[in-house]
């Protein structure tokens, strides 16, 4: 068994035990700010209004991209993540800095920021002050969905050290599984083409209506004889 595995056995065992003896866990620092798994119907998500597509920059920042024109056409807002943010996590931290065409510079961390071309027909975010010298990204071509931001992306704890991410966009819900802690991926991807996970995975997780309005993540870490949770995926950013 390698050490991931034991570590989350380690956790849910302490869960279960705890739970007999009437005491609530204390989950682990890196998963105390988690929201709980089990939430209502979700309803249209205002971070649609700041969904886009998210590039590291360095010294734990992301860039999220937005081309939108009406929503005041390019711009870059620099948000803060975990030192181990990987494409595909959830980026909606901490605001540092927004670019666009009225403020087209800035400086983070000791990165400086620049919007180049804001109001022309090839925006991009100009970063330098890296190790690995000044690098340039373009922004999204207006009209397509990146530039309106139509994938949000947000994550759960779900469980036995196990955080889940949720995405949902014009091509519907996924998610993926990482470990709590160091944010190692495992058991796959489900999302409409194959909505639920096999039974090698290990546990239970099944998208409820992958099709509907209002899809929703079943997940159950304890195996049997253990209520399942249920998620909330979040509403698409660009629904019309």
């Amino acid at each position: 068994m390698s050490a991931f595995a034991r570590r989350r056995r380690a956790l849910l065992t302490a869960s279960v035990l705890l739970t007999a003896l009437g005491t609530t866990a204390v989950l682990p620092a890196a998963t105390a700010s988690a929201a709980p798994a089990v939430q209502a119907t979700p309803k249209p998500d205002p971070a649609g209004r700041y969904a886009g597509k998210a590039v590291a920059i360095g010294k734990d920042m992301v860039a999220v991209l937005r081309n939108d024109p009406k929503a005041g056409g390019p711009e870059a807002w620099i948000r803060a993540v975990p030192a181990h943010w990987r494409s595909g996590d959830a980026y909606m931290g901490r605001t540092l800095a927004k670019l666009d065409r009225g403020h087209v510079t800035a400086t983070q961390r000791g990165l400086a920021l620049r919007l180049v071309d804001a109001k022309g027909s090839k925006p991009a975010l100009r970063v330098t002050g890296a190790k690995g010298g000044p690098r340039t990204f373009a922004l999204p071509k207006a009209g397509t969905p990146d530039a309106r931001g139509c994938t949000v992306i947000t994550e759960r704890f779900i469980g036995a050290g196990t955080v889940a991410v949720l995405s949902n966009g014009l091509n519907g819900p996924s998610a993926f599984f990482k470990d709590a802690g160091d944010g190692t991926r495992f058991a796959g991807v489900v999302n409409r083409a194959r909505p639920s996970l096999p039974a090698s995975a290990g546990f239970l997780a099944r998208i409820i209506d992958p099709n509907g309005a209002a899809p929703k993540l079943r997940t159950n870490m304890e195996g049997g004889g253990h209520p399942a949770s249920t998620t909330p995926f979040p509403a698409p950013g660009c629904v019309k």
